[in-house]
């Protein structure tokens, strides 16, 4: 569930997968608990000190048992502030330079939010971090789409945390350098929000933070169903089960043009392995009737031990049966795309 990712300049700790306790607490008490929702991004340098310390990891309304929307007090101080649908960014220190770094470390997407950052701004990071300080950004642009389109790059200012207690401070307190994230707002009338905060479309929706540094995200529908679909159309399986299923229409109506690109030759990839399977297959019944008269014995002792895809055997005695190819070819499919190993050797066979 954790990587512990050894770098030469110390430790990053981060989650890969979240099963369904993996971030369960059992109480405000909970302090082990509360230690797996940090490991988000942490960073501790070759002497074992924290160094930086990104967003704790919070959940959606209704998501998990504490954020259950009877269970959120807004009559406690609290600010929304907009959800924004990009990256990650804070800083570190590195052989004392200053970089930028997403949860990861110095990855692709932090050397390129680099290039926002001049001589004024590394100076404010240089500062902020010398007072005990990790700002935390969200980094939008348009070579970074998840999901809504930002029409240029930029690094806008979501938090600041003190790197060791992990206490929340105000964004207004500083006079920053950055674009500062939209908040200020509170909500009074919960269930008219939550509705029509879900009606929203073109962005990803809100976080509501509390004072005390408690916060639930709150997100509209039409970016969870897009992005949804754009986590299931990042696999060439789940693309051909839309094929076969016949609901690759609607999952279109719902991609951006590079998603559909990738859709697209997928399935023109897929059909074109299935024809070739076809192909081969009925070459194999005309000869089958041909050459054995249609006789199955003769078949599976003459014919069977010589083909180069024994598992075309079986689709033989079936079409000699009667059965029609194309409903045997598409069910076979269906039963071989439950899992990737599967996927590809079903691919594998087609295209021999």
């Amino acid at each position: 569930e954790f990587v512990v990712a050894e770098r030469d300049f110390g430790t990053v700790i981060n989650y890969l997968v979240a099963m369904p306790d993996t971030f369960k607490m059992e109480g405000p008490d909970d302090v082990m608990g509360a230690i797996r929702r940090e490991c988000r991004g942490l960073i501790f340098d070759t002497k074992g000190n924290i160094m930086s310390r990104p967003y704790h990891k919070f959940f959606n309304v209704n998501e998990k048992e504490e954020t259950q929307s009877h269970r959120l007090d807004l009559s406690r101080a609290h600010t929304v502030m907009d959800k924004l649908d990009g990256s990650m960014i804070r800083p570190v220190r590195m052989h004392g330079m200053v970089r930028l770094a997403t949860k990861m470390g110095v990855t692709d997407i932090a050397i390129e939010a680099e290039r926002l950052i001049d001589e004024v701004r590394y100076a404010w990071l240089d500062y902020m971090m010398d007072e005990g300080l990790t700002p935390i950004f969200e980094y939008v642009a348009p070579t970074n789409k998840i999901v809504v389109e930002y029409a240029e790059a930029k690094l806008i200012l979501t938090g600041v945390r003190e790197t060791v207690s992990g206490e929340y401070r105000s964004l207004r307190q500083w006079d920053a350098p950055f674009e500062l994230v939209d908040t200020g707002k509170t909500v009074h009338d919960f269930d008219a929000y939550l509705a029509f905060k879900r009606g929203e479309t073109h962005r990803e929706g809100d976080i509501i933070r509390f004072a005390d540094g408690h916060m639930v995200k709150v997100k509209n529908d039409w970016y969870v169903q897009i992005h949804k679909t754009k986590d299931i159309v990042r696999v060439d399986r789940n693309i051909v089960e839309l094929v076969l299923n016949e609901t690759i229409d609607d999952t279109r109506a719902m991609l951006d043009p590079s998603d559909l690109v990738r859709v697209d030759n997928v399935e023109a990839a897929f059909w074109e392995a299935f024809r070739n399977a076809e192909g081969r297959l009925e070459g194999l019944e005309m000869l089958a009737r041909t050459i054995y008269g249609a006789d199955k014995k003769r078949i599976a002792l003459e014919m069977v031990p010589n083909l180069i895809n024994k598992a075309d055997g079986g689709f033989i005695f079936r079409l000699i049966d009667g059965c029609v190819l194309r409903d045997l070819l598409l069910d076979h499919c269906k039963k071989n795309i439950g899992s990737t190993p599967k996927y590809e050797a079903l691919m594998a066979w087609m295209r021999a």
